[in-house]
């Protein structure tokens, strides 16, 4: 019975090595494709969306402020 638990005992891993199970590979495989494409999309909206507003236009305020007001006064 000695040399089995010899060869169990040689059997083991290290505690110092961070080690990470073959199970969750696909999880962080599955988890990096939906950071990198939200990522991906964030910026294309950012960039290239022409509709967005990101800082003030004081033209573009006043003259719809102007608007709603005498649309206001119309009715």
């Amino acid at each position: 019975m000695r040399p089995s638990q010899y060869l169990f005992n040689a059997a083991k891993k290290s505690s110092s090595s961070f080690s990470i199970p073959v199970e969750l590979t696909p999880l962080f495989v599955a988890m990096g494709v939906a950071v990198a494409s939200a990522s991906w999309f964030t910026y294309k909206k950012f960039a290239h969306d022409g509709s967005l507003r990101l800082t003030r236009n004081p033209q573009q305020s006043h003259k719809d402020v102007e608007t709603y007001v005498q649309e206001a006064k119309k009715d």
